[in-house]
């Protein structure tokens, strides 16, 4: 029998589900939040209150067992990923998981696998994809109004100086790393659906700033299987904060910044520069939401499954390697 409407519950409603994800799984047509699960009880109820929940849970396993929840939603920390996905897959629910999808590559194919054993799918929270200047940089791409491309460069900052609610993104083995595991992620995957795969990687990382144990500035140079050259710089220790993603052409340029705000300039050979502006049309994942609700009541395959985040973690473990070993890492 197919669904009608998409029944959410969320696993780790704290930060991102507040600021990010949260309204766009009840304003969405035909999806509605029924349950929310955090482990502290006051903060459950909380949230519960504040989104309009119908219930709420402190442990995950009652959460998934709701027999009104078809969908699950996972914003835990990363290296809960792997436990939380299995969890949703095996009661048979839609599986919805943040980014990066566990902290190596070997934890998001555990995770791809088990919702494949049990028939659910899995879509990962790369949500920058369906922005509408993202999906209008594909288009210009796609129709070659810059040529060929040849390089292009990603520069990302904003000031993080740790954060007592989720100590955990401090931990190399819990989050994976920051700069490049945590932030650096989303402009990973841009890189891969925009401009093509990364082949080869040279990589420095830094924590010096900030005397962390993760990353807080990274500097990644990519060659991609097409022999475009990308150099991703992400830091976490300026007040200033940008993101924007400048790609060269063999006729012209794509500039965008910032990618939040839906802000690009368009460079073609002999023309004018054409500045544009795309609105979004909720917080942060309202797009990616909208696709997947669609999708799943359709019976369609997930709009951005599980095996992105395996291969973008491909790329992220090559660059951390290559920051150890000095070396440059084949993917």
């Amino acid at each position: 029998m197919s669904l009608q409407i998409i029944r959410w519950g969320v696993i780790g409603a704290g930060n991102v589900f507040e600021f990010k994800s949260g309204p766009a799984l009840y304003k969405t047509p035909h999806s509605e939040l029924v349950a929310v699960m955090r482990t502290s009880e006051q903060k459950a109820q909380d949230v519960a209150k504040r989104h309009g929940a119908k219930r709420w849970y402190t442990n995950a396993e009652s959460l998934v067992n709701d027999p009104d929840v078809n969908a699950v939603y996972i914003a835990s920390p990363h290296y809960l990923h792997p436990e939380h996905v299995a969890l949703a897959a095996r009661a048979k629910k839609i599986v919805f998981s943040e980014k990066p999808l566990g902290v190596t590559t070997a934890q998001a194919q555990a995770c791809v696998d088990v919702c494949k054993e049990n028939g659910v799918s899995l879509t990962i929270a790369y949500y920058r994809r369906c922005w509408a200047v993202t999906q209008a940089v594909k288009k210009f791409l796609r129709e070659g109004a810059i040529g060929r491309v040849v390089q292009a460069r990603i520069g990302v900052s904003d000031w993080f100086a740790g954060d007592k609610e989720r100590t955990w993104l401090l931990s190399r083995e819990k989050s994976g790393g920051d700069a490049l595991a945590n932030v650096g992620a989303h402009w990973v995957d841009l890189v891969r659906y925009l401009l093509g795969e990364p082949r080869e990687v040279v990589a420095l990382v830094s924590s010096a700033a900030s005397g962390f144990e993760t990353d807080d500035t990274v500097g990644v140079d990519m060659r991609l299987d097409n022999n475009a050259l990308v150099s991703l710089l992400v830091t976490r220790r300026t007040p200033v904060s940008t993101n924007e993603f400048d790609i060269f052409g063999t006729e012209g340029r794509i500039y965008v910044s910032s990618l939040v705000d839906g802000k690009m300039i368009l460079y073609r050979k002999g023309h004018d520069p054409e500045p544009m502006q795309f609105a979004r049309t909720g917080v942060m994942h309202s797009e990616l939401v909208a696709e997947l609700v669609s999708r799943s009541l359709q019976g369609k395959p997930s709009p951005l499954p599980g095996e992105e985040a395996v291969a973008g973690w491909r790329v992220m473990q090559a660059a951390y390697r290559s920051a150890e070993t000095g070396a440059r890492e084949k993917i």
